[in-house]
């Protein structure tokens, strides 16, 4: 089956009309018990853990919890083992991360940008007469380094900031494989859509020779949903780009896919002739058909000169 979409990749604002096809999605076996599974090419691997995650707020004037929380979090690899992700609840907050792997899942270190809502607290609320309290789900984003270690895993993030709430909070996290195949997280009251995009060949990518004959970078990007649970995305995207290590310039740009179905798979391939070495990393958001709120992002990609 074929169908024609559009999708913006390599630097901010260029729409590429590319072909989708449905990809077969490959289960590994797991390992011993208790250990996170990694197979050499085959989408799947990964691991469920179970830990402890502790906010901190560093800034703003909303409250959050900054008890230790019980953590529960699943890990998949992509198609290839350098990339992963990542669903996590601990207490009240819940989040993903989309990360990549120097190593293993045995034996590793990886980087993650993770998006995380966490309840927070306003005190009072201005938009009533009365300064009632108002508790809203704060929307955060930050980049987490991290390490695999036998069945263990720990993470930590310096700085989250979130768009909605005037707050900022660090992280910890430290978990234990329980299972070597991560199985779904215990069910919520309604289930929540989750995609996983995943960049092929690499997240790293040397320029080459496209079909124009210009010069660029061939990339294959692979979507997923694997919640069950259709979502409606909203019309804009955020895309975050640094070229020759120069700040990081943010742009919003018209959302190329208003919609991905419960359970699809996509695989988009293009060249880029017109990019420019540097990262490139794109956010998405949008509601799922359970009023759930889901945000999700590419890998942060890089474009060698």
């Amino acid at each position: 089956m074929m169908t024609n979409s559009r999708m913006i990749l390599g630097h901010a604002g260029r729409l590429v009309a590319v072909g989708l096809a449905l990809v077969a999605v490959s289960c590994s076996p797991g390992s011993l018990p208790g250990s996170p599974s990694t197979p050499p090419a085959l989408v799947g691997g990964g691991g469920r853990y179970d830990g402890t995650m502790t906010y901190r707020r560093t800034g703003g004037t909303f409250r959050i919890d900054e008890t230790p929380q019980g953590l529960t979090m699943s890990v998949t690899l992509g198609s290839l083992v350098d990339q992963f992700t990542g669903t996590f609840r601990a207490g009240a907050s819940s989040g993903t991360l989309q990360g990549v792997i120097t190593g293993n899942l045995v034996s590793g270190s990886f980087r993650a940008t993770v998006l995380v809502t966490v309840p927070g607290d306003s005190g009072t609320s201005s938009s009533t007469s009365l300064g009632a309290r108002a508790i809203v789900g704060c929307e955060g984003r930050g980049e987490a380094t991290g390490s695999f270690n036998g069945t263990n895993i720990s993470w930590d993030i310096g700085s989250i900031t979130y768009s909605n709430c005037n707050l900022s909070t660090s992280l910890e996290a430290k978990a234990v494989a329980t299972s070597p195949v991560p199985p779904p997280l215990p069910p919520a009251a309604k289930p929540k859509a989750n995609v996983v995009i995943t960049i092929l060949p690499s997240t790293t990518l040397s320029r080459s020779t496209c079909a124009s004959g210009r010069a660029g970078y061939n990339i294959t990007v692979e979507i997923a949903e694997t919640g069950g649970v259709g979502i409606e995305l909203d019309d804009e995207i955020l895309i975050e780009e640094r070229r020759g290590g120069q700040v990081v310039r943010t742009e919003r740009s018209e959302n190329p896919f208003p919609r991905i179905e419960a359970g699809e798979k996509r695989r988009l391939s293009t060249c880029e002739d017109g990019a420019q070495a540097g990262t490139y990393q794109a956010f998405f958001s949008g509601t799922d058909d359970n009023a759930n709120r889901v945000r999700f992002s590419t890998p942060l990609i890089t474009f060698l000169p």
